[in-house]
């Protein structure tokens, strides 16, 4: 079966500016993505933020070398003012929290950073705790720029229509102060005013794709799933903020993820309310979100729940991200031609994360935790000596049964231009699993660009539990000295559907997914939109919304009889998309269509799978290449 990975997006060309040029003689504001902290950019956590906690905040961020690494603006959301306008219509400051504002600017000014405000479009702000801008935007702006405030972050949670044209004005009346104040337009309640599409036009120098974002990397996935592509929409005086850097309960390894994806994406770096400096204080990720280049970076490949991420960078790098947003550890690997990086012999790579300088001949590979990410920076050439990029990965089957052996591999890759010798690492597994042989491997040598593989079988000694974690660590020796290398492969337990039932496949667990553009969807498409072919709409859930080419396989065991689905072309996809559709059981094709175009009603299908242990669901490009081909497979279940 053809190949279904495929290159989702070029990363060559220069996207449109989005920002008006500044004069002459003015220097652009917001020329890179803004830096900061800011405590609750709503109003729900604001009254514990008061002069001692940002004039503390001020000195950590002297202290630490944030500052020096770009940390620029200290915000505080709403709650800084009083609750009622003074009798001349003025904002007031809350002097029980703030009993000196315009001291406290002074002494934020007086460390070389910068102050930013709240306020928002509304009669008042989210939580009414304190007033809007509305009908005051000349007046309130006079206010800022008389306390040298250098931000405002603008919420459009007042509920109203107009929110544009409210933000246009506030942001006239900004620049007749002649105070340059970076007006950042967000939207604390999620009330969907698609600011991407108004905002650039409105004057504002950032603007919200997303309301508030919780924690969890998964809810951070599936709301950036959902985010427009960034492509003409972000540059040098306006930049596109997919939502809040939230990492006040996020371990480590979720947490720089999202902050290796903010990154990507060029995005402002402001974290809300907790600051933690072993993530936002690495001055190699700083660095690529800083960089333009004319494009931000975009999702390149997806496969299942490991998919990378790649941005250009001005110097003629890549940025790579390898994510696993899954619940099992995997190896992710990436052919560097797919960036659109120059080719080269060697590479220079970087480890953003760990600081480790590594070589690459082309390849760049990991084994990736779940919900986790490894984040690499590839120059073209080597300018000086460094170790080969090595990784000890593990692959086991996509799923298992309960009381059969599992047979798997445990592979050494030398992806780096340089051989590695005297390597040698144990095999783990756990309890309720026996490893046939040797659990100790010792590998004299791996060449450059070569594998060694391990063939490893286990066999269940216990009921197995609902995973089965493999690990693999040990040291070798390069050119450079003596090191070590750790890897690890998941596995889940897989049934088969209950006999004598329907079981439809958009409420089973997958064995494996691959899509053309985004995630597999259950029960929408083309990123949340409800499915619909030929003119009839579907309800939601009662499917799976693709794009092509996509592979879906799905395990029944054996123990079904038929498979049955709706089919076609989503009505969301390009006039000209062209897609065919294809059911295969344990490799061998069931059943396949001719070309399928949007417009067509959708078609029936019941094909008989008895016997059939691994079912696999296919959508192909017709040929003429696969932009804006959507597909929909409506209602698929199996009888058993």
């Amino acid at each position: 079966m053809r190949r279904l990975g495929v290159l989702l997006l070029t990363l060559l060309g220069l996207t449109t500016a989005v920002a008006a040029p500044a004069a002459a003689d003015e220097p652009l504001l917001a020329a890179t993505p803004p830096m900061g902290i800011s405590w609750s950019r709503g109003w729900n956590q604001c009254p514990r933020i008061d002069d001692a906690k940002v004039r503390a905040a001020v000195d950590m961020l002297v202290s630490t070398g944030l500052k020096d690494a770009g940390y620029t603006y200290v915000n505080i959301a709403g709650c800084w003012a009083l609750p009622t306008r003074a009798a001349d219509g003025s904002l007031r400051p809350d002097t029980a929290k703030y009993p000196d504002l315009p001291g406290l600017i002074a002494y934020v000014h007086a460390n070389g950073l910068k102050f930013g405000l709240y306020s928002g479009t509304g009669a008042q702000v989210c939580g009414r705790a304190m007033p809007g801008s509305r009908d005051h935007e000349e007046q309130d702006a006079q206010t800022f720029a008389a306390w040298g405030v250098d931000y405002l972050a603008y919420d459009t949670c007042g509920g109203e229509n107009g929110v544009g044209a409210a933000a246009k004005k506030m942001s006239d009346a900004l620049k007749s102060t002649g105070r340059p104040i970076l007006l950042a337009m967000i939207d604390t309640m999620g009330n969907n005013y698609r600011q991407w599409e108004w905002a650039p036009g409105a004057g504002a120098h950032t603007w919200q794709l997303a309301s508030d974002l919780p924690e969890p990397l998964t809810s951070v996935m599936q709301a950036v799933d959902k985010q427009p592509s960034l492509a003409g929409l972000t540059g040098p005086g306006g930049w596109s903020d997919p939502g809040y850097l939230n990492f006040s309960f996020l371990d480590p390894a979720p947490r720089r993820t999202q902050f290796s994806l903010w990154a990507l994406l060029n995005a402002p770096l402001i974290p809300n309310e907790s600051f933690p400096l072993d993530t936002i204080a690495n001055r190699d990720v700083i660095a690529v979100d800083q960089d333009w280049s004319g494009t931000p970076g975009r999702k390149v490949r997806d496969l299942s729940d490991g998919e990378v991420w790649a941005k250009p960078m001005s110097d003629g790098s890549v940025a790579v991200l390898l994510l696993n947003r899954g619940s099992y550890a995997r190896t992710i690997p990436f052919d560097l031609a797919e960036s659109g990086v120059a080719a080269a012999p060697a590479y220079r790579v970087r480890d953003l994360w760990a600081g480790t300088e590594l070589t690459s001949t082309g390849t760049l590979r990991a084994s990736v935790p779940a919900l986790s990410s490894v984040f690499f920076r590839a120059w073209p050439g080597q300018p000086s000596a460094a170790d080969p990029l090595v990784t000890l990965g593990v692959q086991l089957p996509e799923g298992f049964l309960a009381g059969q052996p599992v047979d798997g591999t445990v592979t050494l890759t030398n992806d780096g231009d340089t051989p590695i010798t005297d390597a040698r690492y144990a095999i783990t597994v756990p309890a309720g699993w026996q490893l046939d042989g040797d659990a100790q491997v010792d590998v004299p040598r791996v060449s450059p660009g070569s594998t060694v593989t391990r063939e490893i079988t286990l066999r269940p000694t216990a009921a197995p539990a609902a995973k089965l974690t493999v690990g693999a660590s040990g040291g070798y020796t390069s050119a450079l000295g003596t090191r070590t290398a750790a890897g690890s492969g998941e596995a889940p337990l897989v049934t088969a559907p209950p006999a004598g039932t329907t079981t439809y496949l958009s409420t089973r667990p997958w064995l494996y997914s691959e899509n053309g553009s985004g995630p597999v969807e259950r029960g929408t498409v083309a990123n949340g939109r409800a499915m619909s072919i030929g003119g009839v709409g579907y309800q939601p859930n009662s499917g799976v919304g693709v794009h092509a080419p996509s592979v879906i396989r799905l395990y029944p065991g054996g123990a079904c009889k038929t498979f049955s689905v709706q089919f076609g072309v989503d009505d969301v996809s390009s006039p000209q998309a062209t897609v065919t559709f294809r059911v295969l059981g344990d490799g061998r094709e069931l059943y396949a269509t001719g070309i399928v175009r949007p417009g067509a009603k959708a078609q029936k299908l019941t094909v008989p799978v008895t016997g059939v242990r691994q079912l696999a669901i296919a959508v192909d490009d017709g040929g003429d290449g696969s932009a804006g081909e959507y597909a929909d497979w409506i209602s698929p279940s199996v009888t058993c």
